[in-house]
């Protein structure tokens, strides 16, 4: 590790320590790549110097950081694993910037999702790569970037095209940017929130639309995304309580990959529940909240990925799923050892965990 003046910077350099403000405020994370633009911006902030890695990336291992991932393959887990962490770190990069107001989002975003959105729109098994992809750090961040990757797999089940998945992709990524604008101890609060708190935070959809018209550069369609995203198909959602199908598409996605994705996330105020309780509970509001045509058509997808797969149950045993039950997604046949149970037939039998 060595201390080097920014102006001194090549790209491909590897940064060693975050780069913070006066504030304390993290400005470019460790490990991120230098680049022009991160030159740019840190000569912008008046950072003078930072600490890299004394070697640089070799062409090599700068092709296999912007190589699309190999969703199946073992090998391909690291790469998966790097550009997923690598996209995250530049959203948390974003989010800072718009703490001093000088992010240019639209071009910060430019490319930024294409190694993993690749994999998504030529690999239909979204959930394992999930599973796979790992990232210890604030919730929002990693959230941003699942309900973008989840909400483009929708997409592209729902029949858009590869240009309208991307524009979804973008919009699932930033629709809780605005969050950069509401109160930590908000965000992080264990408990439930006041009413006036909630209010407040409420208005994290507005700000996330106002910071990207302000950005310029993106389409309607993904700034009505996010600012829609929390409208209820029964008209009791926020900020507008529209209603059925007068609620955009991009946002009645998005809506259900959100709701998803914070089911099945652990979070200050309430940890994770299993992917099929997650799925109950996206059946219950598919009659009055979620558009119900989007919502069983993505749990129908996400329930066959979930076939061979070793799972626990709240008896504490270990089984494998064999055969799903088209009547009943949530509650397929497991084997365990040398018999077989029916959770259709066995309510009081749930899966806990998938392993």
């Amino acid at each position: 590790m060595q201390l080097m003046a920014v102006d001194e910077l090549k790209e491909g350099m590897v940064l060693a320590q975050d780069v913070v403000s006066d504030a304390f405020v993290s400005i470019v994370t460790e490990s991120t790549i230098v680049t022009h633009e991160i030159i740019a911006k840190l000569e912008k902030l008046d950072i003078e110097f930072v600490y890299v890695h004394s070697e640089m990336m070799t062409e090599e291992e700068t092709a296999f950081s912007q190589v699309e991932p190999i969703f199946e393959k073992l090998d391909g887990k690291e790469a998966l694993n790097y550009n997923y962490n690598k996209t995250v770190n530049k959203i948390k990069n974003i989010f800072n910037d718009l703490k001093f107001g000088v992010a240019d989002i639209k071009s910060e975003m430019d490319g930024t999702l294409d190694p993993l959105l690749s994999g998504i729109l030529h690999n239909n098994n979204i959930l394992s790569s999930l599973r796979i992809m790992k990232y210890d750090d604030d919730y929002t961040l990693k959230h941003s970037l699942n309900v973008g990757l989840l909400s483009a797999m929708i997409g592209k089940w729902y029949g858009l095209n590869e240009n309208q998945v991307a524009d979804l992709s973008l919009a699932g990524t930033l629709h809780d940017i605005g969050k950069s604008k509401v109160p930590r101890y908000i965000l992080n609060k264990p408990g439930e929130l006041s009413s006036q708190e909630f209010g407040i935070a409420q208005q994290h959809a507005v700000y996330s639309y106002e910071i990207l018209k302000e950005s310029r550069g993106f389409s309607d369609d993904i700034c009505e995304g996010v600012l829609y995203h929390h409208e209820r198909f029964n008209g009791s959602g926020y900020p507008q309580g529209m209603k059925g199908k007068a609620i955009p598409l991009y946002a009645r996605i998005i809506a259900v990959a959100d709701v998803f994705d914070a089911l099945t996330s652990d979070k200050v105020y309430q940890g994770k529940v299993s992917p099929f309780l997650a799925a109950d509970i996206l059946k219950s509001m598919s009659f009055e909240e979620l558009d119900p045509e989007i919502t069983n058509m993505f749990l129908k997808k996400i329930a066959e990925f979930y076939v061979g797969n070793k799972v626990l149950l709240n008896t504490g045993e270990e089984g494998e799923i064999i055969y799903l039950n088209k009547f009943s997604l949530t509650k397929p046949l497991i084997k365990i050892g040398e018999k077989f149970v029916d959770l259709s037939t066995k309510t009081d039998i749930k899966i806990k965990e998938v392993l």
